[in-house]
């Protein structure tokens, strides 16, 4: 189990504390409630140790708070008194179990003893109430019916990664599979006419229908991580709810999902291939450097969106130079700031070159946890505390999510093919169109090729693509890896949150 101790006094306490780890628990302390409760919400826990009487926020008030952010932790209240009045206004609050002081290390693993047996019938509570989720009729003939459904595999993957067993997680690994593949017929049948405009708020509308309304209210700071996924923000969330008032919504990012695409679409406020019509020496085919224009095509964007005022953007590459901005982040006199961090991306692209990735982030709740702890001592972060204490609106959102790919799928064509797992174009493409979306017309989908005879394949689900040549080696390569580009719930229903300070 992995304990939270929560006490003033905990130096006092510290014997204990060791005990305990060289029984097999690890345990972190806090000696206040504040950071206690930022423990909580970067970390994850099996139980908290919570202290009635702490200067400061006492241990009801903690627990209160606790329970809002995690409402299935388990918390033992230690307390110097077992009076009846205090054990029912704290039962009322959902404590678990008590510990009164004095005690000894018997009494103390007598508790835990109690707890691990009170969470396996947390556990399988849980379990009846996922399976109880998952047999509800869904209306998925609509988007919103999908983000809904996308929500609550979201929500019911971070249950289960903490409390399911491994046969409910290989359920809801099916399920995901699932519904992944569902998605994808919906959006071979839908996406024509999403692009026409009679659908979802796309890529290319993020700025026009959710950043405009802000900056003609008050100051305003558009934020995009790039490669956030939905669940990624729902680990945030918490954090930024301390200090912003905060609406979610969710946007569908256009294919493929990408950077070049995607984010490209973001801040030119059109489609691909409308970027190349328009502003053709702003469209870049070659391979690298493909958003070297993005500043650009912001002021063209803001042009025509009829912004009036001082407008400022920032690409930040690396966690110093965000703070080396942090007077220019900070500029009063700046009507509109747009920021992109490519940090996220970096973290799972970066930790795979040095071979590191299976171990830092075996699985998908690995992954949300890394994200928290990044967040939670990010200066990005520190700026959000900093701006919350000012009349100003933010925005924050991604260009497009990710997925981890399972399924390998051939790829067949000339000798130019681009070299994306998730996504390729080129001349003469082939592939099993079960397992991806080929395009023989790309311009149909709104996307520019260099050459007449170009096509695009866009990978399914968790399928990502390799070459004939080597078929085991590249599937031993790429598998399990974090790819994004295709079509799938997880890259293409992106979160966008606007913050408004409390």
């Amino acid at each position: 189990m992995k304990l939270l101790w929560i006490d003033d006094e905990i130096d006092m306490l510290r014997p204990f504390v060791f005990a305990l780890r060289e029984k097999g628990y690890e345990v972190e302390t806090a000696t206040n409630g504040p950071d206690g409760l930022e423990l909580v919400r970067t970390r994850d826990f099996d139980l908290v140790l919570l202290d009635q009487i702490m200067s400061g926020m006492d241990g009801l008030e903690v627990l209160a708070r606790i329970k809002d952010a995690e409402p299935n932790i388990l918390v033992t209240m230690v307390t110097k008194s077992d009076e009846e009045a205090l054990v029912d206004e704290a039962y009322g609050e959902l404590v678990d179990d008590f510990l009164i002081k004095p005690f000894t290390p018997a009494q103390l693993l007598a508790v835990l003893k109690r707890l691990l047996g009170k969470r396996k019938l947390v556990a399988e509570r849980i379990g009846k109430q996922y399976m109880a989720a998952m047999s509800e009729s869904r209306d998925l003939a609509n988007w919103q019916g999908w983000v809904d459904y996308y929500r609550s595999l979201n929500h019911w993957q971070a249950l289960l990664g903490r409390y399911g067993d491994q046969g409910l997680r290989e359920v809801q690994a099916d399920r995901w599979r699932q519904a992944n593949e569902e998605f994808c017929r919906f959006v071979g049948d839908e996406y024509p006419r999403w692009l026409k405009g009679d659908g979802p708020v796309m890529s290319h509308r993020v700025m026009k229908e959710y950043v405009r309304p802000q900056w003609e209210q008050a100051q305003t700071y558009f934020i995009l991580l790039d490669s956030m996924r939905a669940d990624q923000w729902d680990a945030i969330l918490p954090l930024l709810r301390d200090y912003y008032e905060v609406e979610t919504l969710y946007y569908c990012a256009i294919l493929p999902t990408a950077t070049p695409y995607a984010r490209n679409a973001i801040f030119s406020g059109l489609l691909p291939l409308e970027i190349l019509r328009r502003y053709p020496r702003y469209w870049v085919f070659e391979e690298s450097g493909q958003n070297r224009y993005e500043k650009e095509l912001l002021a063209e964007q803001l042009s025509r969106l009829q912004f009036k005022g001082r407008s400022a953007y920032f690409k930040v590459r690396a966690l110093d130079e965000l703070g080396k901005m942090r007077g220019q982040l900070l500029d009063k006199e700046v009507r509109f700031t747009a920021v992109v961090l490519n940090l996220l991306d970096q973290l799972i692209h970066s930790i795979k070159s040095r071979g590191l990735l299976d171990e830092i982030i075996p699985n998908e709740a690995a992954l949300i946890g890394t994200t928290k702890v990044w967040f939670s001592s990010s200066f990005l972060f520190e700026m959000l505390k900093t701006l919350s204490r000012r009349k100003c609106r933010i925005v924050i959102t991604s260009d497009h999510g990710f997925i981890r790919v399972q399924r390998p799928a051939l790829i067949y064509g000339g000798r130019e093919i681009s070299p994306n797992l998730r996504y390729k174009h080129g001349a003469a493409l082939r592939t099993d169109e079960r397992k991806a979306v080929l395009l023989k017309n790309p311009e149909e989908f709104m996307l520019p090729v260099e050459h007449g005879t170009s096509r695009f394949a866009i990978a399914k689900s968790d399928h990502y693509f390799i070459y004939p040549t080597k078929p085991r080696e590249y599937e031993r390569t790429y598998k399990y890896t974090y790819q994004h580009g295709g079509v799938s719930l997880n890259e293409m229903i992106v979160p966008l949150g606007i913050l408004r300070p409390r």
